[in-house]
């Protein structure tokens, strides 16, 4: 698979320049328009509520972002990352309600296994972003993401950073596709000028949200990333950012869930770690999870497979990678100490064979059509692709 074809890479790449230019954003925010207009190098158009926003202007952003090399987290580092809302009992298969001693027990995992290199918070629990944070630094000693949207939260994570260090706090500032989330503006602004490192997600689902090729779903994705990344840096020159682009697959045949154990999800993510990597950006994907809803066989042989792939191929960080199970709904830490092993013993030799979909030139017109309205699914490019593309 000659997934670092540079000519592919850039390709793509362009394509989400285009997108940007073309299509744009749908922003109602007047503080973020107003950012972006300053410049001189993006317009707003009334008609269709989208910032438009000219190559050249993104890549200024790209120059001032910190590279890959200043970042904390090395190369091919798996972690625990994600919120689900459910714990998975594993002595009664029952979905039950997180504690803090869930966390505590996951940080704990995390801070004694020699494959997992950073993490977030796993679980979620309700409106407890500070109490969440002081119980990941007491208990794991790696790198962290946190969730901070308040103004107490914000607050605590500028202190971790600056007094610890080896945080970033995680934000999805963007609803696919092209939407900013306008209940996000104001804190995510209040981060990024208070200096806190940041991570831009974005997740599009090939079918539902983006376009259902593999090319196509990894130039929107790059795309939103991107846009993330420009206002960051227009906020914060130089501030430390994170491509958290985490391209995913909606299942056709299962009422658009998405599905997390496909080997294509894996090379999806792969193929966007390597576009951010021709960059020299941070980058945190998502990869070797699963689409069970309960641990066991068929969830080891998906993780192995992701497992693999990522030793073959290179990356920088893949989250969800251990204790997750279908849809990001449930957190097994059985699945979490089990899959540390797997992890360990899993070798490059083992990647499934597959070939990697070539360039669809079809996929920016499905983005030019379908803009910010999600109509993937009636669209006749998902049509012509089902059967086709994501089969494994």
């Amino acid at each position: 698979m000659d997934i670092e074809n540079a000519e592919l890479l850039d390709r793509i790449h362009q394509d989400a320049l285009r997108v940007l230019e073309e299509v744009g954003v749908k922003c109602e925010s007047p503080v973020i328009r107003r950012y972006f207009e300053d410049t001189g190098l993006a317009a707003y158009d009334e008609s269709s509520g989208h910032i438009h926003v000219l190559s050249p202007l993104v890549e200024q952003a790209l120059a001032t972002a910190p590279k890959r090399d200043r970042y904390w987290i090395p190369e091919n580092a798996f972690g625990v990352g994600g919120t689900a809302p459910f714990v998975y009992d594993d002595q009664l298969g029952d979905l039950i309600e997180p504690t803090f001693d869930h966390v505590k027990r996951i940080a704990t995992i995390v801070n004694q296994s020699d494959v997992i290199q950073f993490m977030a918070r796993g679980v979620l629990i309700k409106k407890q972003e500070v109490a969440v944070m002081d119980t990941l630094i007491e208990h794991c000693d790696k790198p962290i993401y946190v969730a901070a949207v308040t103004e107490a939260g914000i607050a605590r994570a500028r202190e971790i950073h600056e007094s610890r260090g080896g945080l970033t706090v995680q934000f999805s500032i963007i609803n696919s596709p092209l939407n900013i989330i306008e209940s996000m503006v104001e804190p995510f602004l209040a981060c990024i000028k208070s200096g806190i490192p940041i991570y831009v997600s974005t997740m599009p689902m090939a079918g539902l949200s983006a376009p259902y090729s593999m090319t196509g779903l990894v130039t929107l994705t790059h795309a939103e990333a991107l846009f993330g990344i420009t206002l960051t840096q227009l906020v914060n020159p130089g501030l430390m950012t994170v491509h958290a682009g985490l391209p995913s697959i909606a299942n056709i045949g299962k009422n658009y869930a998405v599905d997390l154990g496909l080997v294509s999800h894996n090379v999806a993510n792969l193929l966007q770690e390597k576009v951010n990597r021709r960059l020299d950006l941070p980058s945190i994907q998502t990869a070797c999870t699963t689409n069970q809803a309960h641990p066991g066989e068929k969830a080891e042989q998906e993780a192995v497979a992701g497992f693999a792939m990522m030793k073959k191929y290179g990356f920088h960080q893949m989250r969800h990678a251990f204790g997750f199970l279908k849809e990001l709904i449930s957190f097994s830490i059985t699945k979490l100490e089990r899959h540390v092993e797997l992890c360990r013993r899993t070798t490059a030799d083992q990647t499934p064979n597959v070939e990697l979909e070539p360039y669809d030139p079809e996929g920016l017109e499905a983005i030019a059509r379908n803009g910010s309205q999600a109509n993937y699914m009636r669209d006749d490019h998902t049509v012509k692709h089902t059967g086709m593309s994501f089969q494994v």
